[in-house]
Protein backbone atom coordinates (compact mmCIF):
# COMPACT_ATOMS: atom_id res chain seq x y z
CA UNK A 1 0.00 0.00 0.00
CA UNK A 2 1.25 3.47 -0.90
CA UNK A 3 0.70 6.24 1.65
CA UNK A 4 1.57 9.85 0.82
CA UNK A 5 2.07 12.22 3.75
CA UNK A 6 2.64 15.96 3.31
CA UNK A 7 4.17 17.93 6.15
CA UNK A 8 5.80 14.60 6.92
CA UNK A 9 8.48 15.96 9.24
CA UNK A 10 5.98 17.83 11.40
CA UNK A 11 4.24 16.55 14.49
CA UNK A 12 1.16 15.04 12.86
CA UNK A 13 2.93 14.06 9.66
CA UNK A 14 5.80 12.26 11.38
CA UNK A 15 3.42 10.19 13.49
CA UNK A 16 1.41 9.32 10.36
CA UNK A 17 4.63 8.15 8.68
CA UNK A 18 5.58 6.06 11.69
CA UNK A 19 2.11 4.51 12.03
CA UNK A 20 1.95 3.33 8.42
CA UNK A 21 5.61 2.36 8.20
CA UNK A 22 5.02 0.02 11.14
CA UNK A 23 2.19 -1.51 9.13
CA UNK A 24 4.67 -2.24 6.35
CA UNK A 25 3.29 0.35 3.93
CA UNK A 26 5.37 2.25 1.39
CA UNK A 27 5.36 5.77 2.83
CA UNK A 28 6.12 8.70 0.53
CA UNK A 29 7.01 11.50 2.93
CA UNK A 30 6.92 15.07 1.60
CA UNK A 31 8.26 18.13 3.44
CA UNK A 32 10.30 21.18 2.42
CA UNK A 33 11.12 22.11 6.04
CA UNK A 34 9.59 25.57 5.70
CA UNK A 35 8.72 25.43 9.38
CA UNK A 36 12.35 26.27 10.13
CA UNK A 37 12.13 29.26 7.80
CA UNK A 38 8.90 30.48 9.35
CA UNK A 39 9.75 29.92 13.01
CA UNK A 40 13.55 29.68 13.22
CA UNK A 41 15.82 26.96 14.55
CA UNK A 42 13.54 26.02 17.42
CA UNK A 43 10.75 25.14 15.00
CA UNK A 44 12.90 23.22 12.52
CA UNK A 45 11.71 19.66 11.87
CA UNK A 46 14.71 18.19 10.03
CA UNK A 47 15.62 15.98 12.98
CA UNK A 48 12.18 14.35 12.78
CA UNK A 49 12.84 13.48 9.14
CA UNK A 50 16.25 12.05 10.03
CA UNK A 51 14.66 9.92 12.74
CA UNK A 52 12.06 8.50 10.33
CA UNK A 53 14.50 7.68 7.55
CA UNK A 54 16.95 6.07 9.97
CA UNK A 55 14.35 3.95 11.73
CA UNK A 56 12.04 2.91 8.89
CA UNK A 57 13.25 1.64 5.54
CA UNK A 58 9.66 1.94 4.29
CA UNK A 59 9.83 5.77 4.51
CA UNK A 60 10.95 7.51 1.31
CA UNK A 61 11.59 11.21 2.05
CA UNK A 62 11.28 14.01 -0.51
CA UNK A 63 12.26 17.65 0.05
CA UNK A 64 9.42 19.11 -2.02
CA UNK A 65 7.19 22.18 -1.72
CA UNK A 66 3.51 21.23 -1.91
CA UNK A 67 3.04 24.04 -4.45
CA UNK A 68 5.42 22.36 -6.92
CA UNK A 69 3.05 20.61 -9.31
CA UNK A 70 5.70 18.91 -11.45
CA UNK A 71 7.37 17.21 -8.51
CA UNK A 72 4.15 16.38 -6.68
CA UNK A 73 2.57 14.68 -9.67
CA UNK A 74 4.86 11.66 -9.69
CA UNK A 75 4.83 11.36 -5.90
CA UNK A 76 1.03 11.32 -5.60
CA UNK A 77 0.49 8.97 -8.55
CA UNK A 78 -1.30 5.71 -7.64
CA UNK A 79 -1.47 6.51 -3.92
CA UNK A 80 -3.92 4.55 -1.79
CA UNK A 81 -4.00 7.16 0.97
CA UNK A 82 -3.03 10.84 1.03
CA UNK A 83 -2.75 12.59 4.39
CA UNK A 84 -2.36 16.32 3.88
CA UNK A 85 -0.74 17.73 7.03
CA UNK A 86 1.47 20.39 5.41
CA UNK A 87 0.52 23.95 6.36
CA UNK A 88 1.47 27.33 7.59
CA UNK A 89 0.11 26.44 11.05
CA UNK A 90 0.10 29.65 13.10
CA UNK A 91 -2.74 32.15 13.20
CA UNK A 92 -0.55 34.93 14.73
CA UNK A 93 2.07 34.32 12.01
CA UNK A 94 -0.56 34.48 9.29
CA UNK A 95 -1.31 38.10 10.21
CA UNK A 96 2.28 38.93 9.25
CA UNK A 97 2.36 36.90 6.00
CA UNK A 98 -1.20 36.63 4.63
CA UNK A 99 -0.19 36.06 0.98
CA UNK A 100 2.27 33.28 1.80
CA UNK A 101 -0.23 31.80 4.24
CA UNK A 102 -2.89 31.62 1.52
CA UNK A 103 -0.46 30.22 -1.04
CA UNK A 104 0.55 27.35 1.23
CA UNK A 105 -2.75 26.54 2.89
CA UNK A 106 -5.34 27.22 0.19
CA UNK A 107 -3.52 26.91 -3.13
CA UNK A 108 -1.31 24.05 -1.96
CA UNK A 109 -4.37 22.07 -0.85
CA UNK A 110 -6.29 22.69 -4.07
CA UNK A 111 -3.31 21.60 -6.16
CA UNK A 112 -2.93 18.40 -4.14
CA UNK A 113 -6.63 17.62 -4.44
CA UNK A 114 -6.53 18.07 -8.20
CA UNK A 115 -3.47 15.87 -8.54
CA UNK A 116 -5.12 13.20 -6.39
CA UNK A 117 -8.22 13.37 -8.59
CA UNK A 118 -6.15 12.91 -11.74
CA UNK A 119 -3.34 10.64 -10.55
CA UNK A 120 -4.89 8.64 -7.67
CA UNK A 121 -8.65 8.76 -8.09
CA UNK A 122 -9.26 5.79 -5.79
CA UNK A 123 -7.18 7.22 -2.95
CA UNK A 124 -8.60 8.29 0.38
CA UNK A 125 -7.69 11.95 0.99
CA UNK A 126 -7.50 13.20 4.59
CA UNK A 127 -7.13 16.93 5.19
CA UNK A 128 -5.89 18.43 8.45
CA UNK A 129 -8.17 21.43 8.88
CA UNK A 130 -8.51 23.46 12.09
CA UNK A 131 -11.04 24.76 14.58
CA UNK A 132 -9.97 28.25 13.44
CA UNK A 133 -12.36 27.83 10.49
CA UNK A 134 -15.02 28.84 13.04
CA UNK A 135 -13.22 32.13 13.66
CA UNK A 136 -14.26 33.80 16.89
CA UNK A 137 -17.77 32.28 16.81
CA UNK A 138 -16.90 29.88 19.68
CA UNK A 139 -16.46 32.98 21.85
CA UNK A 140 -20.18 33.72 21.42
CA UNK A 141 -21.16 30.51 23.24
CA UNK A 142 -22.49 31.29 26.77
CA UNK A 143 -19.92 30.54 29.46
CA UNK A 144 -19.29 30.70 33.19
CA UNK A 145 -16.13 31.72 35.01
CA UNK A 146 -14.70 29.32 37.58
CA UNK A 147 -11.65 29.52 39.83
CA UNK A 148 -9.11 28.18 37.35
CA UNK A 149 -11.01 28.06 34.04
CA UNK A 150 -13.90 29.17 31.90
CA UNK A 151 -16.53 26.56 31.08
CA UNK A 152 -19.42 26.37 28.65
CA UNK A 153 -22.69 27.11 30.40
CA UNK A 154 -25.02 24.85 28.43
CA UNK A 155 -22.97 22.49 26.24
CA UNK A 156 -20.03 20.09 26.56
CA UNK A 157 -18.30 21.01 23.31
CA UNK A 158 -18.40 22.51 19.83
CA UNK A 159 -19.94 20.38 17.09
CA UNK A 160 -19.79 20.65 13.31
CA UNK A 161 -22.85 22.93 13.16
CA UNK A 162 -20.91 25.91 14.52
CA UNK A 163 -21.15 28.74 11.91
CA UNK A 164 -18.01 29.54 9.94
CA UNK A 165 -18.87 33.06 8.74
CA UNK A 166 -19.72 36.56 10.07
CA UNK A 167 -16.71 36.57 12.37
CA UNK A 168 -13.02 37.41 12.50
CA UNK A 169 -10.79 34.45 11.57
CA UNK A 170 -7.23 35.76 10.98
CA UNK A 171 -5.77 34.89 7.54
CA UNK A 172 -4.88 31.42 8.82
CA UNK A 173 -8.51 30.65 9.61
CA UNK A 174 -9.58 31.96 6.21
CA UNK A 175 -6.97 30.05 4.19
CA UNK A 176 -7.72 26.82 6.04
CA UNK A 177 -11.47 27.34 5.55
CA UNK A 178 -10.93 27.73 1.80
CA UNK A 179 -8.94 24.48 1.78
CA UNK A 180 -11.51 22.82 4.03
CA UNK A 181 -14.40 23.65 1.66
CA UNK A 182 -12.41 22.63 -1.41
CA UNK A 183 -11.71 19.26 0.22
CA UNK A 184 -15.42 18.80 0.88
CA UNK A 185 -16.22 19.84 -2.69
CA UNK A 186 -13.83 17.32 -4.23
CA UNK A 187 -15.69 14.66 -2.29
CA UNK A 188 -19.19 15.83 -3.12
CA UNK A 189 -18.64 16.94 -6.74
CA UNK A 190 -15.93 14.60 -8.01
CA UNK A 191 -16.47 11.64 -5.70
CA UNK A 192 -12.95 11.69 -4.26
CA UNK A 193 -12.94 9.95 -0.89
CA UNK A 194 -12.14 13.06 1.14
CA UNK A 195 -12.33 13.60 4.88
CA UNK A 196 -11.90 16.91 6.69
CA UNK A 197 -10.68 16.87 10.29
CA UNK A 198 -11.11 20.21 12.06
CA UNK A 199 -8.40 19.88 14.66
CA UNK A 200 -8.19 21.38 18.11
CA UNK A 201 -4.85 21.30 19.99
CA UNK A 202 -2.78 18.42 18.62
CA UNK A 203 0.45 17.78 20.48
CA UNK A 204 2.79 15.07 21.72
CA UNK A 205 6.40 13.90 21.40
CA UNK A 206 8.40 15.25 18.42
CA UNK A 207 6.67 18.62 18.49
CA UNK A 208 9.09 21.38 17.49
CA UNK A 209 7.08 23.97 19.37
CA UNK A 210 7.40 27.75 19.29
CA UNK A 211 5.50 30.50 21.09
CA UNK A 212 2.99 30.99 18.27
CA UNK A 213 2.29 27.31 17.62
CA UNK A 214 1.84 24.21 19.81
CA UNK A 215 1.60 25.71 23.26
CA UNK A 216 1.92 22.62 25.49
CA UNK A 217 5.55 21.72 24.59
CA UNK A 218 6.46 25.39 24.43
CA UNK A 219 5.20 25.94 27.98
CA UNK A 220 7.22 22.96 29.17
CA UNK A 221 10.33 24.24 27.41
CA UNK A 222 9.88 27.73 28.88
CA UNK A 223 9.57 26.26 32.38
CA UNK A 224 12.64 24.06 32.00
CA UNK A 225 14.66 26.99 30.63
CA UNK A 226 13.49 29.40 33.33
CA UNK A 227 11.90 31.70 30.73
CA UNK A 228 9.11 34.15 31.46
CA UNK A 229 6.04 33.00 29.55
CA UNK A 230 3.61 35.38 27.88
CA UNK A 231 -0.03 34.51 28.62
CA UNK A 232 -2.28 36.22 26.09
CA UNK A 233 -5.63 37.32 27.46
CA UNK A 234 -8.45 35.69 29.45
CA UNK A 235 -6.49 35.73 32.74
CA UNK A 236 -4.99 32.35 31.92
CA UNK A 237 -8.39 30.73 32.33
CA UNK A 238 -8.79 29.97 28.62
CA UNK A 239 -9.44 26.28 27.98
CA UNK A 240 -8.34 23.95 25.20
CA UNK A 241 -8.95 20.27 24.59
CA UNK A 242 -5.75 18.41 23.88
CA UNK A 243 -5.28 15.35 21.67
CA UNK A 244 -2.08 13.36 21.26
CA UNK A 245 -0.96 12.99 17.65
CA UNK A 246 -0.96 9.21 18.07
CA UNK A 247 -4.67 9.18 18.94
CA UNK A 248 -5.31 11.44 15.96
CA UNK A 249 -3.53 9.10 13.53
CA UNK A 250 -5.61 6.23 14.87
CA UNK A 251 -8.73 8.28 13.99
CA UNK A 252 -7.34 8.91 10.50
CA UNK A 253 -6.88 5.19 10.01
CA UNK A 254 -10.45 4.51 11.10
CA UNK A 255 -11.62 6.92 8.39
CA UNK A 256 -9.30 5.32 5.84
CA UNK A 257 -10.81 1.89 6.51
CA UNK A 258 -14.36 3.19 5.88
CA UNK A 259 -14.22 6.60 4.18
CA UNK A 260 -17.25 8.87 3.78
CA UNK A 261 -16.73 11.25 0.84
CA UNK A 262 -16.78 14.94 1.70
CA UNK A 263 -17.37 14.35 5.41
CA UNK A 264 -16.33 16.81 8.14
CA UNK A 265 -15.35 15.98 11.71
CA UNK A 266 -14.37 18.12 14.66
CA UNK A 267 -11.44 16.35 16.28
CA UNK A 268 -9.69 17.02 19.58
CA UNK A 269 -9.34 15.73 23.09
CA UNK A 270 -12.94 16.38 24.12
CA UNK A 271 -14.14 17.45 27.54
CA UNK A 272 -12.12 14.76 29.31
CA UNK A 273 -8.84 16.10 27.89
CA UNK A 274 -9.64 19.78 28.40
CA UNK A 275 -7.31 21.97 30.45
CA UNK A 276 -6.86 25.67 31.12
CA UNK A 277 -3.59 27.55 30.94
CA UNK A 278 -3.53 27.94 34.73
CA UNK A 279 -4.29 24.24 35.21
CA UNK A 280 -1.50 23.31 32.81
CA UNK A 281 0.96 25.27 34.95
CA UNK A 282 0.23 22.97 37.88
CA UNK A 283 0.77 19.86 35.75
CA UNK A 284 4.06 21.22 34.42
CA UNK A 285 5.34 22.29 37.84
CA UNK A 286 4.66 18.81 39.21
CA UNK A 287 6.64 17.26 36.35
CA UNK A 288 9.66 19.55 36.48
CA UNK A 289 9.73 20.71 40.10
CA UNK A 290 10.20 24.27 38.81
CA UNK A 291 7.79 27.20 39.23
CA UNK A 292 6.20 28.72 36.14
CA UNK A 293 7.21 32.31 35.42
CA UNK A 294 4.65 34.25 33.44
CA UNK A 295 3.16 37.64 32.67
CA UNK A 296 -0.28 38.49 31.34
CA UNK A 297 -0.52 40.13 27.94
CA UNK A 298 -3.50 41.47 25.95
CA UNK A 299 -5.69 39.00 24.04
CA UNK A 300 -4.48 38.14 20.54
CA UNK A 301 -6.69 38.40 17.45
CA UNK A 302 -8.64 35.22 16.80
CA UNK A 303 -7.97 33.49 20.13
CA UNK A 304 -10.71 31.43 21.74
CA UNK A 305 -11.81 31.81 25.35
CA UNK A 306 -12.83 28.15 25.39
CA UNK A 307 -12.57 25.51 22.74
CA UNK A 308 -13.63 21.97 23.57
CA UNK A 309 -14.46 19.51 20.81
CA UNK A 310 -17.74 17.63 20.66
CA UNK A 311 -16.53 14.23 19.43
CA UNK A 312 -19.92 12.58 19.13
CA UNK A 313 -20.23 12.73 15.35
CA UNK A 314 -16.96 10.93 14.70
CA UNK A 315 -17.62 8.45 17.49
CA UNK A 316 -21.08 7.71 16.06
CA UNK A 317 -19.42 6.78 12.74
CA UNK A 318 -16.35 4.92 14.04
CA UNK A 319 -15.26 2.77 16.98
CA UNK A 320 -12.70 5.20 18.39
CA UNK A 321 -11.95 6.96 21.66
CA UNK A 322 -9.19 8.93 23.34
CA UNK A 323 -6.54 6.56 24.71
CA UNK A 324 -3.92 9.05 25.98
CA UNK A 325 -5.16 11.40 28.70
CA UNK A 326 -3.98 14.95 29.13
CA UNK A 327 -1.66 14.21 32.06
CA UNK A 328 0.02 11.40 30.15
CA UNK A 329 0.43 13.71 27.16
CA UNK A 330 2.38 16.21 29.26
CA UNK A 331 4.47 13.41 30.80
CA UNK A 332 5.32 12.00 27.37
CA UNK A 333 6.31 15.43 26.04
CA UNK A 334 8.47 16.05 29.11
CA UNK A 335 10.20 12.68 28.75
CA UNK A 336 10.81 13.23 25.03
CA UNK A 337 12.22 16.71 25.67
CA UNK A 338 14.51 15.39 28.38
CA UNK A 339 15.96 12.82 25.97
CA UNK A 340 16.06 14.79 22.72
CA UNK A 341 16.44 18.52 23.34
CA UNK A 342 19.37 20.52 24.69
CA UNK A 343 17.87 21.93 27.89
Amino acid sequence: MKVVVTGAAGLVGSHCCEFYAKKGCHVVAIDNFMRGTLFGKMGDTKENAEYLVKKFKQVEFHDVDIRNEAQLKKLVSDADLVIHAAAQPSHPKSIEIPIEDFSINAWGTLLLLELARKMAEDAVFIFCSTNKVYGENPNKVPFIEEETRYSYRDIDGIDENMPVDKTLHTPFGVSKLVADIYTQEYGKLYGLKTGVFRLSCVTGPRSRAVEVQNWEPYFLWANLMGKVLNVYGFKGKQVRDVIDARDLVWAFDKFFQRPKSGEVYNMGGGKGNSISILESFKVIEELTGKPMKYVFKPKRKGDHRIYITDLRKFQSHYDWEIKIDVNQIFRDIYNWMSQNLSL
